[in-house]
């Protein structure tokens, strides 16, 4: 008589141990599945023994999504914070250089009289329709 060490399970299909009493794959919960009459006595006592294993599959791929969804939120709130002071160190450069380059007082009317006026004329015409329409069904 052959013993049969092995079967598939229920839920997955993937093989497992008759000793096993979680699936290694998805996790479900075996020993209550099978039947206890086609396991040796030996295999009885080893069934019953605590699992050393860990975790079942579940939790362990919960586990994993939460620690990787934690570490992205932080590595995103950083990249944030650094690219927001990044750019506000930007613009206070430039608004410090335009505020240094800008004459001020009687130098603003002597700068403007320095320009020349542009040779061609440029007209912007813009036209906005806004139509709003109410429909009551009643």
């Amino acid at each position: 008589m052959t013993e049969v060490t092995s079967a598939a399970c229920p839920d997955c299909g993937a093989a497992y141990e008759l000793t096993d009493n979680y699936c290694r794959r998805c996790g479900m919960y075996l020993a209550a599945a099978r039947p206890s009459t086609s396991l040796t006595a030996e295999h009885q006592a080893r069934a019953l023994e605590p699992v050393r294993a860990g975790l079942p599959v579940p939790v362990k791929r919960a586990a994993t999504a939460l620690a990787i969804g934690t570490a992205l939120q932080i590595g995103v709130g950083l990249a944030g914070k650094y690219l927001a002071g990044q750019a506000a160190k930007g613009a206070v450069t430039s608004a410090t250089k335009q505020a240094v380059a800008r004459p001020r007082g009687r130098e603003v009317a002597n700068a403007v009289d320095q320009h020349p006026e542009p040779s061609e004329a440029t007209a912007i015409s813009e036209t906005v329709l806004i139509r709003r329409v109410w429909v009551r069904r009643g």
